[in-house]
């Protein structure tokens, strides 16, 4: 099978979750050990939450992606 290249919103989507994993490590997961599965799953949780509801982002116009998500969907109704 030939190798294509990728379309580049897949090369965009692939560099956005790139740097959402690389901030989810950083600021998360190398700070503590963690004793169970479950003790994991919260915090990755709890992350998401923050990353998506409560932290600004100036790619984004300072707004949250979950506001900026929902402002899209207000324009288009």
């Amino acid at each position: 099978s030939a190798c294509r290249p990728a379309p580049t919103r897949h090369i965009i989507a692939s560099s956005a979750l790139e740097l959402w994993f690389r901030t989810l490590r950083s600021e998360c997961l190398r700070q503590t050990e963690y004793s169970t599965p479950q003790e994991l799953r919260e915090t990755i949780a709890e992350f998401v939450e923050l990353y998506s509801s409560r932290r600004i982002h100036q790619s984004l116009g300072y707004d949250t992606p979950e506001e900026w998500y929902m402002s899209g969907i207000a324009e288009a109704a």
